[in-house]
């Protein structure tokens, strides 16, 4: 499978410099524009994973994403999320990310014009100040705020760490938080060329209402995602 992973990693890059370099028209362009081409682009790059490295993927439980906003929140295990989560939601979400992503060249200028939301973990309350700000202002154009809790990516085996950052949206945002629980470690392994064939599965729970108390909403997000997430491996 590694020479399938290098091909699938050299079309990939050739498919995102064709639409950066293509699609440069729309930074002058609405905004909703934007956003199917974006979707496109996820859409394109996923066919090229499931044509040479045999990965496709389901999606359960959408059903289960209230009308209104919504605050995502989902286990983090591979880059695949963080493309795919582009066109599996009706609208691109708009994404949490650190900020060292705005230096991959085109994909740091798309996300800012986007409107996703790039933070700097380093400098801890005001990073997350920051965020809340942001996530506030987003919440009027009608997409969904999408977050991975613990702000990197897990090995499968790795014992969680969820952060504060989740909770700070939470509280101030007022809506609720959708957990999700995936696989996609199982076959796109984190920090590793080779992947795996297979399916990933990725599953929205059931939505979390506003208003727990801190402790009582960390414990019941984390304990949703990681059963549901370790069950799913398992299989």
């Amino acid at each position: 499978m590694l020479t399938r992973s290098l091909l699938y990693y050299l079309l990939f890059s050739i498919n995102l410099l064709i639409f950066s370099v293509v699609f440069l028209p729309l930074f002058v362009l609405p905004q909703s524009i934007g956003l199917k081409v974006l979707k496109v682009w996820a859409i394109t790059s996923q066919k090229i994973l499931n044509i040479f490295c045999k990965i496709n993927y389901e999606v359960r439980g959408y059903d289960k994403i209230p009308h209104g906003k919504v605050l995502i929140a989902s286990k983090h295990q591979s880059t695949w999320e963080t493309i795919n989560f582009l066109h599996i939601t009706d609208i691109p979400p708009i994404m949490i990310l650190k900020k060292e992503l705005l230096f991959i060249p085109f994909f740091g200028l798309y996300a800012l014009k986007f409107g996703n939301i790039a933070i700097n973990r380093k400098i801890g309350l005001s990073s997350i100040k920051y965020m809340v700000k942001k996530a506030k202002k987003s919440l009027t154009n009608g997409r969904h705020i999408l977050i991975f809790p613990e702000g990197t990516r897990r090995e499968i085996d790795a014992e969680p760490n969820y952060k504060r950052g989740i909770l700070a949206l939470y509280k101030n945002l007022k809506i609720p938080c959708v957990p999700v629980a995936l696989n996609s470690g199982l076959y796109w392994p984190r920090n590793k060329i080779n992947k795996s064939p297979g399916k990933i599965i990725v599953e929205f729970l059931d939505p979390i209402p506003p208003g727990l108390s801190d402790n009582e909403f960390m414990e019941v997000l984390s304990q949703k995602i990681e059963i549901r997430s370790r069950e799913l491996i398992d299989v």
